[in-house]
């Protein structure tokens, strides 16, 4: 990811919820059922495990173990998860092939992710169904609910290649 980045993506794209984790989930809960999306994808520990204690499993988890990169230990089962390499500051070719398998599983996918999971954002936004959400925390601010949309994934493959390919 180049560093011109950094900024761009430290803004939120959607609704920001701002009250706490719990109340968090609950007015997401809110959209979700409202609107009944295609797919719903939730991506970090701390807002997955939220979820997961509110007894709702998204179609797409996606989880690296750790929370602002310390370890986290929650009740995210990572059995029969698919795991992923995903080094910080990168999005890998295995985590969007493992995206794509998740976006067309009937059953909910786990993805835990070796590495690093906040970026993998982008890619669930570029390939989710339009109507979908994806689902974020954002440490001291809250939690970001995007839906996506036409200009919501045109915005993010502009961010998208920006991205340097490595070999």
């Amino acid at each position: 990811m180049p560093d011109c980045l950094r900024g761009e993506l430290s803004e939120t794209f959607g609704t920001l919820l701002t009250g706490t984790p719990s109340e968090n989930v609950r007015d997401a809960l809110k959209i979700i059922y409202s609107r009944h999306p295609p797919k719903v994808v939730v991506v970090g520990d701390f807002t997955l495990h939220h979820f997961l204690e509110a007894g709702y499993m998204p179609d797409i988890g996606i989880f690296d173990t750790k929370t602002r990169r310390s370890d986290f230990i929650a009740s995210i089962v990572c059995e029969g998860a698919i795991r992923v390499r995903n080094p910080q500051g990168c999005i890998t070719d295995d985590a969007v092939a493992a995206l794509e398998r998740a976006l067309i599983s009937e059953a909910p996918v786990l993805i835990s992710v070796d590495g690093e999971e906040d970026l993998l954002s982008l890619p669930a936004i570029e390939l989710s169904p339009i109507g979908s959400l994806v689902i974020y925390g954002m440490p001291e601010r809250g939690m970001a609910v995007l839906t996506v949309d036409e200009d919501l994934k045109e915005k993010v493959g502009t961010l998208l290649k920006k991205f340097k390919l490595e070999q």
